[in-house]
């Protein structure tokens, strides 16, 4: 896709209103999103007589998103949100007297490190590692040793942009016996995620950013078969039970990750979330890289003709969606910007983010770049 065909673009009508390159924080919605939803108030009218429709939709997510992440029947759970899905499977791990660490990234998603920082509690011991974009992976690396018993980073960098060499961390957790555990959500819907390339046990993503949820509320988890299998989950709903509607005492769990659901999943995040996957599958991940690579070459270029400070990597095969200017007064500038038709966001430590929607052009690159300038002009 060297450049968004008009059918593409129309299927998002933010981009008609608006610049918006804040996907990296809420993508916008498809068109088919609004119909989705129309479905799903239908479906409010008729209450136990579609329980059978919401069902379908379960069980249609679950496969759509395995066929998204290269992963097998079986192997993908629901959750409500990427922190409850890390959760499932942090508790059900257990420290041992030769491998009781967990590494973590110093910069990942705080909700993720609050999760993985408490299971100190548990008798684990937490090494927060520190690393600057360009020497991430090295670092990470560097950390994991035969007392690590998990690994949990973030693919994507939420405060630089910068992309993990996740293959080289997996391996290195299989080394010496450490679960990997991937947060994704950054990346899922803009750089390819292939479980079975990546080699993590474990894979997070949601639907809310690259994949054009219309709200929050779902997040997902691939497990790893093996990992499942020999795993016991410690906070089991009834969507985790091998007899879903039997009323025994005695919790058998389900094979594969899906043990680890709990209860009953908001059904209209599996109506408004739909639209988007399947425009990932149908478009092709690969492609949609191609164009975001595109444009996000375009500011980086930008920015270094500036003298802007970058915080995401130059080379493209080593950043994600995003692009981070670590400039002064972040939240100032994202507020000029908005008022002059341009939508990005700012964070603490990352300065100002711009996600720029694959369906978007070079010339709307173009656009955001002269906002800054004269958001910094003022």
């Amino acid at each position: 896709m060297s450049a968004p065909p008009a059918e593409l673009r129309e299927r998002v009508p933010l981009l008609g209103e608006r610049v918006y390159c804040a996907t990296q924080c809420l993508g916008p919605c498809l068109r088919e999103t609004f119909e989705a939803l129309d479905a799903y108030r239908r479906t409010l009218t008729r209450r136990a007589r579609d329980l059978d429709a919401w069902i379908e939709r379960y069980e249609a997510t679950h496969q759509a998103l395995e066929r998204l992440l290269g992963a097998p029947p079986g192997s993908v759970f629901l959750a409500a949100t990427a922190t409850a899905a890390q959760a499932a499977i942090a508790s059900s791990l257990h420290p041992r007297a030769a491998a009781d660490r967990v590494v973590i990234g110093a910069a990942d998603f705080h909700s993720s490190r609050y999760l993985w920082r408490a299971q100190r509690a548990r008798g684990f011991e937490v090494v927060e590692v520190e690393a600057e974009a360009h020497a991430a992976t090295s670092r990470f690396v560097d950390a994991i040793d035969e007392r690590t018993a998990v690994v949990a980073l973030s693919l994507v960098s939420p405060r630089s942009g910068a992309l993990l060499g996740a293959e080289r961390v997996a391996a290195r957790c299989r080394e010496v016996g450490a679960v990997f555990v991937l947060d994704a959500y950054q990346a899922v819907g803009v750089v390819p995620v292939d479980v079975g390339r990546i080699g993590a046990h474990v894979v997070v993503g949601g639907t809310h950013k690259w994949l054009h949820g219309a709200g929050t509320g779902l997040a997902f988890a691939y497990v790893e078969p093996a990992l499942a299998a020999r795993l016991t989950p410690a906070y089991p709903g009834w969507l985790a039970a091998e007899e879903l509607l039997g009323d025994g005492d005695r919790f058998v769990p389900r094979e594969g990750a899906r043990r680890f659901a709990q209860g009953t999943p908001p059904v209209e995040a599996l109506y408004t979330a739909a639209p988007g996957i399947a425009l990932a599958l149908e478009v092709g991940v690969a492609s949609l890289r191609a164009q975001s690579e595109l444009l996000t070459a375009r500011l980086v270029d930008g920015a270094v003709e500036r003298g802007w400070s970058l915080s995401t990597p130059r080379d493209p095969a080593r950043r994600g969606g995003m692009v981070c200017l670590a400039l002064d007064d972040a939240e100032r500038v994202v507020a000029a910007l908005e008022r002059d038709g341009v939508d990005v966001d700012s964070r603490p430590g990352a300065g100002v983010r711009i996600g720029p929607h694959p369906f978007q052009t070079e010339a709307e690159m173009d656009r955001v770049l002269e906002a800054l300038d004269r958001a910094m002009a003022t």
